[in-house]
């Protein structure tokens, strides 16, 4: 950013440098994040009580209780299956249910508008598409059993959206998305969708400026799973992986997203 500044001394205009004002607070996240070895725990190719491998997994608390919950999937005989688990410390894990079949890329949340209520949205197969479900209290949810469901249609791409996350308060009546789309077929990049009343899927777009900040790093592959942070020292930005070389698995890495100036860093 630029500013241009009138000195009298020399009569003439002088551009100075202004450093964005969430610069500061964007690296203090991104040290946060990256130390690993300080942080209170740690667990690498983590699995539930029975062995499943806990991918992608999302995590939150759970209501009323000082329990964790977290959502993942596992391949199991080349079938991804989405699973249900709980923790007290974050790093064991008891398996609790499978929520979906042929399903992977989960997120949960807890609605802001339902004293009780989880909503769950993962990538459903076939026809890879955005799949909700909703459940209405704790005993429903470890039992997977969902009093309301929805498939989004797919409107980005002829071959797959998924990839999930879900931003700020979501209310049963209304739950921002944000998801991947499988540009020409070719390479996933980031989308936003509404679904309103459960029933009204609208307002789906692409997020070119995510995008944008991910592809200046040199990622030619896929740019896939997000998370936001809708105010981090009040600033927002999102976590979000990119892949530097398509079909290659080893070349994934993270990247913090900074809204306030649509730029990341590695």
């Amino acid at each position: 950013m630029w500013t241009c500044r009138l000195t009298n001394a020399h009569r003439f205009p002088t551009l100075v440098l202004a450093q964005p004002p969430s610069d500061n607070t964007r690296h203090k996240l991104a040290s946060l994040v990256a130390n690993v070895h300080q942080a209170d725990g740690r667990r690498y190719s983590s699995q539930d009580h029975l062995g499943h491998s806990m991918d992608c997994v999302k995590i939150i608390k759970r209501i009323g209780s000082e329990e964790f919950i977290g959502v993942y999937h596992t391949v199991i005989d080349s079938i991804p299956r989405v699973n249900l688990a709980k923790s007290t410390d974050l790093l064991q894990w008891t398996w609790l249910q499978e929520l979906a079949y042929r399903a992977s890329q989960p997120t949960i949340a807890v609605l802001s508008d339902q004293s009780q209520g989880y909503i769950v949205v993962w990538e459903q197969e076939p026809s890879n598409h955005l799949k909700f479900a909703f459940y209405s209290t704790w005993d429903n949810l470890r039992a997977g059993k969902a009093q309301k469901t929805f498939d989004a249609a797919r409107t980005l791409s002829p071959c797959a959206e998924g990839t999930p996350n879900i931003y700020g308060q979501p209310t049963l009546n209304r739950i921002d998305v944000g998801f991947h789309y499988y540009d020409r077929c070719i390479a996933d990049h980031q989308a936003r969708g509404l679904l309103l009343n459960f029933n009204q899927w609208t307002q789906v777009r692409k997020v070119s400026a995510m995008d944008n900040a991910i592809l200046y790093h040199g990622v030619q592959g896929n740019i896939g799973d997000r998370d936001a942070l809708s105010n981090f020292d009040g600033y927002t930005f999102t976590i979000i992986e990119g892949q530097y070389k398509p079909n290659d698995f080893g070349t994934w890495r993270i990247f913090l997203y900074d809204s306030q100036t649509n730029n990341a860093d590695q």
